[in-house]
């Protein structure tokens, strides 16, 4: 007896070194589907990194872009929309952010399911899952604020009697389904029926009624003496690109006012700088009451004065074209 169980112990640790040395099976996700988590109920991304958290990071952002694509779908829309319109495009960056942070807000569930190492490259493997209910719930419920906000913004935009109550309102409910749009986008992904929610009210109509708003404003423009010259039609082209109805008679709703005067810095470090302040401020013609003041801060600089002041004009032609509209509606609602 005592000899069998020595042959016994001498056969198992021969069998010993060859199970330990033997190599962990590659997991099915790294190169295919995961049968744990499969399509129907989870979204899946992975990632390869020299270290764990590498791994998981490339994981996270493999499964972030399936919404990526949602976003920058969207934010083509707006800024589609913002080219081909003569109005109420010039919400596109703050569309596009809000657009943005809302869909971050939907894969903030974003789990590490598994990680892996290969025993032989020492490459390190991660699985990124999102179950597919608790982001089309997030999705659908994100989806109904805005609806709720919408349809709030659209019944007081249609009661104000106020012009610009109305067109602040009316460009807010615009807003509420452009990010709506986008989050309906994520959710016909996470949804494995792909409909998502129908939309009560279409962005493209919300648009058009918007612009229509816009275009009764009645504004007239002027240049204080000593600005920099060319300001003039930067002014008349930025009013026209945000869509009010520019006044050239006597009875205009408001004067928009513009200054810009650049100081010469000189050149320094091999170019020449040019500096200055553009400032606009609106008043009400019929009160003569000044409804709000903004300033931005200019500075360009370029190897010849020339140039370096051209850009500076450029600088604040892109200023204006960008922020003009929600400058003077929010000068005219703050009041």
């Amino acid at each position: 007896m005592k000899h069998s169980a020595y042959v016994l112990l001498a056969l198992m640790l021969t069998l010993l070194p060859g199970c330990a040395s033997k190599p962990a099976a590659t997991p099915d996700w790294v190169a295919g589907d995961s049968a744990s988590y499969n399509s129907t109920q989870y979204l899946i991304g992975r990632g390869q990194g020299a270290n764990q958290e590498e791994a998981r990071d490339r994981a996270r952002a493999d499964l972030a872009k399936i919404f990526q694509v949602a976003v920058i779908a969207e934010s083509e829309d707006v800024q589609k929309f913002k080219t081909e319109a003569a109005g109420p495009g010039q919400y596109e960056g703050q569309a596009s952010r809000s657009i943005t942070t809302r869909t971050e807000q939907s894969i903030r569930g974003i789990q590490i399911a598994e990680t892996w190492q290969d025993p032989t490259t020492k490459s390190y493997y991660a699985l990124a899952v999102l179950p597919r209910l608790q982001a089309a719930a997030n999705l659908r419920q994100q989806i109904s604020q805005l609806d709720g906000a919408s349809a709030t913004q659209i019944e007081q935009s249609r009661k104000n009697t106020d012009l610009f109550l109305k067109i602040a309102a009316a460009n807010s409910a615009l807003e509420s389904q452009q990010q709506r749009d986008a989050l309906q986008k994520s959710l016909q992904i996470v949804d494995v029926t792909g409909r998502g929610v129908e939309a009560k009210w279409n962005s493209a109509k919300l648009e058009s009624d918007l612009d229509e708003l816009l275009k009764r404003v009645r504004i007239s423009s002027k240049v204080a003496a000593g600005s920099a010259p060319g300001l003039e039609d930067v002014v008349a082209g930025a009013l026209a690109k945000a869509g009010f109805m520019i006044e050239t008679g006597q009875n205009p709703d408001f004067e928009l006012q513009a200054k810009m005067e650049l100081a010469d810095l000189g050149m320094q470090q091999g170019w020449y700088w040019q500096r200055g302040v553009l400032e606009i401020s609106l008043t009400e013609t019929a009160s003569g009451r000044v409804r709000g003041t903004k300033r931005w801060n200019i500075k360009s600089n370029a190897q010849d004065r020339e140039s370096a002041i051209k850009r500076a004009m450029n600088e604040a032609d892109t200023i204006l074209k960008q922020e003009l509209r929600t400058t003077i509606i929010d000068m005219a609602t703050s009041h």
